[in-house]
């Protein structure tokens, strides 16, 4: 508990800060979300130099693009922004990519599929995943409230919007391409998070029962972080391998995925342990408001 105090504070400066980064820089949205052109050929032959394909293509459009592996590496999938390449009845307009690429690799390639998405999709697309965070945030509000109590369903909450808020910072500082994959990251997060919270919300719980006629909720709440605060830190260690681990080699598909993933675990593991509680006791929380709602 002495270290709540710092980690509200450090919390919140870390908050502001992300707040105005995200304002000042603002987001880097991907072609899911902007709008753009998905190309992918495919290949007879295995195909590789991926990052050579990459600096060939951006060479060629002046434009960051997206471009991956798939099928066992016989087919490549390009992704580019929108006004940066046409479609035209499914045939594509622009000779030059397909003989760079056939040029790069030694071999014909076939156009197996082309796909326009426009900007009317793009934004429907962040809509919906904003709308989707909202929506559980108020889902895991009332979930929260019900089982436990209002004042730790409350912080549970500000937790998790403590942990998108400083993750969403940091994508916004690097300029991280925002695509489905980092929405993803974000909903495992948030997951994550809450999970470690529910551990931490319920041994607290049992403990205002079973130390009920210990008045001192700050002993309470102390006493039910350390109980659980090895089971914390082993499985976030655990879960923090396992990204790295699929960071180091899930190849470029999984990078930004793995490394939100990361950054936002750490921040999960500090919030569930030092934010939940201590806003719950500064709004309130106590022993009788605990029994009371729990009979």
């Amino acid at each position: 508990m002495k270290w709540n105090n710092y980690a509200l504070v450090i919390s919140t400066i870390l908050i502001v800060s992300s707040i105005i980064i995200i304002l000042y820089r603002g987001l880097n949205w991907g072609i899911d979300f902007t709008g753009g052109t998905i190309i992918e050929l495919h290949f007879k032959k295995e195909i590789n130099k991926l990052n050579n394909a990459r600096l060939l293509i951006q060479k060629l459009y002046s434009s960051k693009i997206e471009i991956n592996l798939i099928n066992n590496n016989h087919n490549l999938t390009i992704k580019l922004p929108k006004n940066k390449y046409i479609i035209k009845n499914n045939q594509i307009v622009d000779p030059n990519l397909i003989h760079l690429i056939q040029k790069l690799y030694n071999q014909k390639c076939i156009i197996k599929k082309t796909e326009y998405i426009g900007p009317n999709v793009g934004k429907n697309l962040i809509f919906s995943g904003i709308a989707t965070i909202m929506v559980t945030l108020i889902g895991i509000w009332i979930y929260v409230g019900f089982r436990f109590e209002w004042y730790l369903a409350f912080s549970t909450v500000i937790s998790l919007l403590h942990d998108l808020i400083i993750t969403i910072g940091i994508i916004s500082l690097f300029y991280i391409e925002i695509d489905l994959s980092i929405i993803s990251s974000l909903m495992s997060i948030i997951c994550y998070s809450l999970n470690d919270s529910i551990v931490i919300s319920d041994r607290i719980r049992e403990n205002c029962y079973k130390l009920r006629n210990n008045k001192n909720i700050y002993y309470i709440v102390n006493i039910s972080i350390n109980q659980t605060f090895k089971r914390s830190i082993i499985t976030s260690l655990t879960i923090l391998t396992m990204i790295f681990i699929l960071y180091i080699f899930g190849g470029i598909i999984l990078s930004n995925f793995s490394l939100i993933m990361f950054i936002g675990v750490i921040f999960g593991t500090i919030s569930s342990i030092y934010i939940v509680s201590s806003i719950a006791l500064k709004m309130g929380m106590n022993i009788n408001s605990m029994i009371d709602y729990n009979k």
